[in-house]
């Protein structure tokens, strides 16, 4: 099963893409701050990154920099409302 890492700060957005994922079959975790992401990003080690372009502390594109700082493989898709 792959595993998805959603970073997002909108709870709202981020249950709703949770459920539709876990139901398709993938194991989700989720984060609510730049940060926080990337904590689990590096304790998790998931098959794809969903990162929301703005977060309160850290933009998308910084979250985007310092995963592929450590794993350069890891596909990271940038969202935003």
């Amino acid at each position: 099963m792959s595993k998805i890492l959603i970073i997002e700060d909108d709870v709202d957005v981020s249950m709703l893409l949770k459920r539709f994922l876990t139901k398709n079959n993938y194991e989700v975790i989720t984060a609510h701050s730049g940060n926080k992401g990337l904590q689990m990003f590096e304790e998790d080690n998931p098959d794809l990154v969903l990162c929301d372009f703005r977060l309160g502390d850290l933009d998308g594109m910084e979250v985007l920099s310092r995963i592929k700082e450590k794993n350069n493989l890891t596909p990271v898709i940038i969202i935003t409302g």
